[in-house]
């Protein structure tokens, strides 16, 4: 999958959780607030296509979300993010 292709496909998973997905400008890279109405996620408009696949996985790979269909690939992008992230902390 292309970048491009990965990033929508990621999109559309947000949008399908109802999760709001916010690109904003500003001196941050991005990350999910947990509102106890509803959940938004805000990543930085100025990152390169291939930093916001990576923040919007890293942030899904830790939800549960074994109840729902999600492409093999996302699913590997999402498995990939959350064992590099695991290793860093």
């Amino acid at each position: 999958m292309k970048n491009e292709n990965v990033l929508q496909a990621f999109e559309n998973l947000v949008e399908k959780l109802s999760i709001d997905l916010r690109y904003e400008k500003g001196d941050f890279s991005g990350g999910l607030c947990r509102m106890p109405e509803k959940n938004i996620l805000i990543i930085n408009s100025r990152l390169p296509e291939e930093q916001k696949v990576r923040l919007i996985a890293a942030e899904l790979s830790m939800m549960e979300l074994n109840h729902i269909y999600i492409r093999p690939a996302l699913r590997e992008i999402m498995f990939e993010t959350e064992q590099t992230n695991t290793k860093i902390l």
